[in-house]
């Protein structure tokens, strides 16, 4: 992967695109892996940790890694690169309208996600559908109130292109909300049957397509576990 990073070398990335196609082949039919092409599979991995790393997708790198190093383990995740997002702060600010008027109006406001039914038909939510917005620039509220991030934002797309956002609130004597917020992700790849692939560019003119099967078929394997990974940050605002 260095090769073709570095000297974009044709024979370098076809021998890892071939290598890559091999053995999603022998997924498919369910033949068992060796020794040796356990190991390209989970290095693969720790590569795309590096690559990461040095293109500034740390969080992206991390989970990758976590994939065949962490043992199923929950990771946390630094909140900065879901702060930042332009569809998490416009869901933010809808949800802070959303629980002050279910403040005022006495109903419950303790625990809300974008999910949440009230809050997706109610009018703080109108300016986070679809048609309201910029999918390259903004992202969206999908139809579950899962958020799609903003297209433009290779960081985060990266490592989760696609979160429900939880608040869990209290309100002091002064009418001063303290509010966690928190994503929950789960780092998993759909089967074979699903013929999802993973584009990752090496550099400009080699982009090494990874079938979403293959990954998921190293944790049948025992080279790799699904894991859960969370971020959260804290907030106090009126």
């Amino acid at each position: 992967m260095g090769k073709v990073a570095v000297f974009e070398s044709q024979s370098s990335f076809n021998l890892l695109q071939n290598t890559i196609d091999y053995l999603a082949c022998k997924g498919r039919l369910s033949k068992p892996f060796n020794k040796d092409e356990k190991e390209f599979m989970k290095e693969l991995f720790e590569a795309l940790w590096w690559g990461g790393k040095y293109h500034g997708f740390d969080e992206a790198a991390k989970l990758a890694n976590h994939y065949v190093n962490g043992n199923g383990k929950k990771l946390i995740i630094k909140p900065q690169v879901y702060k930042k997002s332009i569809i998490v702060t416009d869901t933010v600010t809808a949800l802070k309208s959303f629980i002050k008027e279910m403040h005022s109006r006495k109903k419950k406001f303790e625990r809300v996600k974008s999910s949440l039914p009230t809050f997706m038909s109610s009018k703080h939510s109108l300016m986070l559908k679809r048609g309201k917005r910029s999918v390259v620039k903004q992202g969206y509220m999908l139809k579950d109130g899962a958020l799609l991030v903003e297209q433009s934002n290779a960081r985060l797309k990266n490592a989760d292109h696609r979160f429900h956002l939880e608040v869990t609130s209290t309100v002091t004597s002064s009418n001063t909300f303290v509010s966690r917020w928190q994503v929950n992700s789960l780092y998993d790849f759909e089967p074979f049957d699903k013929k999802f692939v993973t584009s990752i560019p090496l550099s400009k003119n080699f982009v090494l397509k990874l079938p979403d099967g293959l990954s998921h078929h190293l944790t049948k394997i025992g080279v790799a576990k699904d894991f859960e990974y969370v971020s959260r940050w804290h907030e106090t605002w009126q």
